[in-house]
C-alpha cells in the first residue's frame, strides 16, 4: 500500500514538465479529485395520493389532443423537501393509501429532501364516463383558434379537479403610432412587437379592430436614416390609424380545496403559439393545476372590447383508486415497448437517490374492530323493561375508500406468496439502480412466519423492519396502525447529516410513535420469551422496532444478506456511496489518453476519496493500510472477462467498519470495594 505522502511524490514526478528553450509551453491538467461526495440521505417514496403529478409530457413538445398518453410518462418523480411541499402538490392526507404518512414520517424524523411518486392506473379510453379530470369550459368571450369554446383540463386526475375556477383578463399597452402600409405596420422605433403578438387597432374614425402580426420584417427607411421595422398583419386595417395597443393576457387559475386552497397567476401572455410566451405553452410547462385541453395554437378574444371571460368546471374528475394494480407500481410492461414509464420507472437514474419506500406496495386486510365487552348503556330503568339503546353510543367506524386491486391479507398462504413476490421486484430494481429498498415484514405474522418470510431473501439491498407503529391519525382522534420503514428512512438520512455515514441509524428515538402494534418488542417491560425472539430475529438480519421506557426504537440496521461481510446497511451503503461518487465525479477519464499519467490521476483520485472515509471512522483498520487498497493495473494488462473489455481497471478494496449495536455492563462484586460496574462495546 502506498502511503500517503509516498503518492503525492509520485503523482508529482508524473506531472513534472521538463522546460527546453524560452518560450511558452502548455502545462497537464491538474489532478482531478473528487471534491465531496455524493447524498446518501435522499429517499424516494413511491404510492398512492388523491392529486400529484401524474400523465406529464415526457418527450413531446407538442399536445396529444386527447387523454390518450401519446408522449406522456404515467409517473413522475417530484423533489420534496418538506411535508408542506407534500401537502402543496400531493394533496395531504386524502385518499386510501399510505403514502402521505410515510412522507410526513420520514420528515419527522429529519429527512430533508425525498422524491415522491404518485401511481395511478392506466390511462382510460377516449371519452372516459366519467372522465377523469376536471374539465373547464371559459364563457363566449373566448375562443380557441378553431372557433370553439376555450377548454382546459385539471393537471392531473382525480375529483380533486372540482374545485377548480379560471379567469382570463386582457392588458393592453399602448403603442408609439406606427404607420400603416396595406397589411403591413411601420413599427415606431424602439417598439417591441414579437411575431404572435395581438393588436387591438382603431382607424380613424373607426371602430377597434384585433389584428394578428404574423412576421416582423425590415427595410430601408425612406428618409435613408437607416432601417424600419415592419409586423406583417394577418388582415389588412383601412385608413390612417388612430391608435394602436398590444393585447397580453392575465390568466388567475384558483383552487378552492377546503383543505388546502391554492392559486396560480400568469401575466404577460402571449394568445397565439408563434408568441414567445404562449399561453399554452406555459401552461402545459410551468402550471400545477391545469393545462389545455386539446392541441391549442390560439386564444381569441370574441370582442374587441375584451371583457373578461370565467372558466368553470363542466366536467368533474373522478378518483380511480380501485383501478390500481401492483403492476401499475413496475412500470413499463415488457411485452409492449411503447408503453409510457410508470411507478419505479420515474426514479431511474436520479443521481442522489439512495434509498426507495413503497409504502402502497399492497393494501393488507383491514382487521374487524376489537368487541366491546363492557355493558352497553340504555334508556332502561330499574324495572323489568325492554331495554333501549341510546342512539350513537356504539362504536363508529369512518368508512373507508377502498384499495380493491392492492388487497392482500399476510395471514394467507397465497396472499403471502404475492406480497413476497412484490417485495422482490422492488429488491430487484433496487439492485439495478444501486439503491437500498426498505420493506416491512407484512403485518399478523406468526413469529415462525416471520423467519419463514425472511428466508425468501438475499440482497445487502434490502433493509427490513418488523413492528408496524401506532400514531396520533391526522385526520381524526385515536391512533392508526402504519409501516416502520419509511420511520427508518428519515431516521437513516438524520444520522448520515448529523454524525456522517459510517455512523449506522440503529438505536434512534422515532417521533411521533405512541406504540409498536405486533412482535416481541411491543411492551417496555419485555419477558425473556420476547428477547429470545429479539435476538434471533437480529440473528436473521431483520431489523425489530421496540417500545422502551423513553419512547420507540428500532434496535438494529442489518441488510437481508446472508454474507456476514454484507450483513450490517451501513457497509451497503459505505460501498454504494463510493461507487455513486467515483461514477460521478471520475466521468473525465473516459476522454484521457490511456497512459501512466492517466493511472497516477485515478489512483490519487480515489486515494483522495478513501481517505477522507478513513478520516471520518468508515472502515474497520487502525491505518489507511489496513482499511483500504486501491489497485491500477499498467496499461496492457488483461482487465479479465468479466469487466467486458475494458482497457482501464481500478480495483478497490475495503474493511468497513461495523456499527456499535450493543453495550455490555459487566456488574461485580469486589471485596472492599462494594459493588463496581464496568462498560464494553460488542
Amino acid at each position: 500500500m502506498t502511503s500517503p505522502t509516498a503518492l503525492a511524490t509520485t503523482a508529482a514526478s508524473s506531472l513534472h514538465l521538463t522546460l527546453g528553450s524560452p518560450g511558452v509551453y502548455f502545462a497537464p491538467d491538474s489532478v482531478d479529485v473528487p471534491q465531496r461526495g455524493v447524498r446518501m440521505d435522499v429517499c424516494a417514496f413511491v404510492g398512492v395520493a388523491p392529486r400529484g403529478p401524474a400523465w406529464e409530457r415526457a418527450d413531446d413538445p407538442a399536445l396529444d389532443g386527447s387523454l390518450l398518453p401519446a408522449g406522456r410518462a404515467r409517473s413522475s418523480a417530484v423533489p420534496i423537501e418538506s411535508w408542506a411541499e407534500y401537502e402543496e402538490v400531493f394533496g395531504g392526507y386524502g385518499g386510501p393509501g399510505l403514502l402521505p404518512h410515510a412522507v410526513a414520517a420520514f420528515f419527522a424524523q429529519g429527512g430533508r429532501r425525498a422524491y415522491v411518486v404518485r401511481v395511478v392506473p392506466c390511462a382510460p379510453v377516449p371519452n372516459p364516463e366519467p372522465p377523469a379530470r376536471a374539465v373547464l369550459t371559459f364563457s363566449s368571450q373566448v375562443r380557441d383558434g378553431h372557433g370553439a369554446d376555450l377548454q382546459l383540463q385539471a393537471r392531473s386526475e382525480g375529483r380533486w379537479g372540482a374545485w377548480l375556477t379560471a379567469t382570463l383578463t386582457f392588458r393592453v399597452a399602448a403603442l408609439p403610432a406606427p404607420g400603416l402600409d396595406g397589411r403591413m405596420l411601420v413599427l415606431a422605433p424602439g417598439s417591441a412587437v414579437p411575431t404572435g403578438t395581438l393588436l387591438r387597432l382603431r382607424p380613424q374614425g373607426g371602430a377597434d379592430e384585433l389584428r394578428l402580426v404574423t412576421g416582423i420584417t425590415r427595410r430601408p427607411a425612406r428618409d435613408g436614416t437607416g432601417w424600419e421595422r415592419l409586423a406583417t398583419l394577418d388582415a389588412p386595417v383601412t385608413g390612417p390609424l388612430e391608435r394602436a395597443e398590444e393585447v397580453t393576457g392575465i390568466l388567475d387559475v384558483v383552487d378552492g380545496d377546503p383543505a388546502r386552497a391554492r392559486s396560480e397567476r400568469f401575466t404577460g401572455l402571449g394568445l397565439t403559439a408563434d408568441h414567445p410566451r404562449w399561453l399554452g405553452e406555459l401552461l402545459s410547462t410551468s402550471s400545477r393545476l391545469v393545462e389545455p385541453l386539446s392541441s391549442l395554437d390560439a386564444v381569441l378574444p370574441a370582442d374587441p372590447r375584451l371583457a373578461p371571460a370565467d372558466a368553470v368546471v363542466t366536467l368533474c374528475g373522478t378518483d380511480r383508486f380501485a383501478l390500481i394494480t401492483p403492476g401499475d407500481f413496475f412500470g413499463t410492461d415488457p411485452t409492449d415497448p411503447q408503453a409510457p414509464p410508470a411507478g419505479l420507472d420515474a426514479l431511474r437514474d436520479l443521481p442522489d437517490c439512495a434509498s426507495v419506500v413503497v409504502p402502497d406496495l399492497y393494501a393488507p386486510a383491514e382487521r374487524p374492530p376489537a368487541e366491546s365487552v363492557s355493558v352497553p348503556a340504555t334508556l332502561a330503568g330499574a324495572g323489568f323493561k325492554p331495554c333501549v339503546p341510546i342512539p350513537g353510543s356504539g362504536p363508529t367506524r369512518q368508512p373507508r375508500v377502498d384499495l380493491p386491486g392492492l388487497r392482500l391479507d399476510p395471514s394467507l398462504h397465497d396472499d403471502r406468496a404475492s406480497i413476497v413476490t412484490l417485495q422482490k421486484q422492488v429488491v430487484a430494481f433496487a439492485e439495478q439502480e444501486n439503491m437500498v429498498a426498505l420493506l416491512d415484514v407484512p403485518p399478523g405474522l406468526r413469529p415462525r412466519d416471520v423467519l419463514s418470510w425472511r428466508s425468501s431473501f438475499d440482497s445487502s439491498y434490502v433493509a427490513v423492519y418488523h413492528g408496524w407503529l401506532r400514531v396520533p391519525d391526522p385526520r381524526a382522534d385515536g391512533l392508526i396502525t402504519v409501516p416502520p420503514a419509511p420511520y427508518a428512512a428519515g431516521v437513516i438520512a438524520a444520522t448520515e447529516r448529523a454524525r456522517g455515514l459510517p455512523f449506522g441509524p440503529a438505536q434512534a428515538l422515532l417521533a411521533g410513535v405512541v406504540d409498536v402494534a405486533e412482535g416481541p418488542g411491543m411492551a417496555a417491560r419485555a419477558g425473556a420469551a420476547d428477547r429470545d425472539a429479539l435476538g434471533a430475529l437480529n440473528r436473521a438480519g431483520i431489523n425489530v422496532c421496540v417500545l422502551d421506557r423513553d419512547g420507540v426504537r428500532i434496535t438494529a440496521a442489518r441488510t437481508l444478506a446472508r454474507d456476514p461481510a454484507w450483513s450490517q446497511l451501513t457497509a451497503r451503503r459505505t460501498v454504494s456511496f463510493l461507487e455513486r461518487t467515483l461514477e460521478q465525479q471520475l466521468a473525465w477519464a473516459v476522454f484521457e489518453p490511456n497512459g501512466d499519467l492517466l493511472r497516477d490521476r485515478l489512483r490519487l483520485a480515489v486515494e483522495h476519496l478513501l481517505l477522507d472515509l478513513f478520516a471520518a471512522g468508515a472502515f474497520a483498520g487502525g491505518s489507511p493500510a489496513e482499511s483500504f487498497f486501491v489497485r491500477v493495473p499498467a496499461a496492457g494488462t488483461p482487465a479479465g472477462p468479466e469487466t467486458g473489455g475494458a482497457d482501464l481497471l481500478c480495483e478497490v478494496g475495503l474493511a468497513p467498519s461495523a456499527p456499535l449495536e450493543f453495550l455490555v455492563v459487566r456488574v461485580l462484586r469486589a471485596e472492599g470495594d462494594g459493588m463496581l460496574s464496568a462498560e464494553g462495546g460488542r
